[in-house]
């Protein structure tokens, strides 16, 4: 049961932060940029282990990555940038998406939650 709520919390602070704001066109709502950032960091993740990763430094491998799952979840770059950019003058909603995501990748690998 405390699993369950930790997964719905963040989505309805998303819902929350995000319902009095009309996205441009061309953004990624809350849902479409929780998918990316999450299979995102797994992504990033999957690479990390066992390398000497650094983000200022992405080798070509970690892009190619990123273009998977932007073509499964059937999004572009440009979304992606246009969201990275609306959310960082949105700082609640983006907040509430990192939440969501944390939650996901906590789910997904039945890590210990923070208390």
């Amino acid at each position: 049961m405390k699993k369950q709520t930790l997964l719905f919390l963040p989505l309805l602070l998303l819902l929350a932060a995000c319902r009095h704001d009309t996205l441009p066109e061309g953004v990624l709502d809350a849902g479409q940029m929780t998918s990316f950032l999450t299979e995102a960091y797994l992504q990033e993740g999957i690479y990390a282990v066992g390398t000497r990763y650094r983000y200022d430094t992405m080798p070509d491998c970690v892009y190619q990555g990123y273009d998977s799952i932007l073509t499964a979840q059937g999004i572009t770059r440009r979304q992606v940038e246009a969201s990275l950019d609306y959310y960082s003058r949105h700082l609640d909603a983006y907040l509430a998406i990192q939440d969501s995501v944390v939650a996901r990748l906590e789910a997904s690998t039945d890590a210990p939650s923070k208390k």
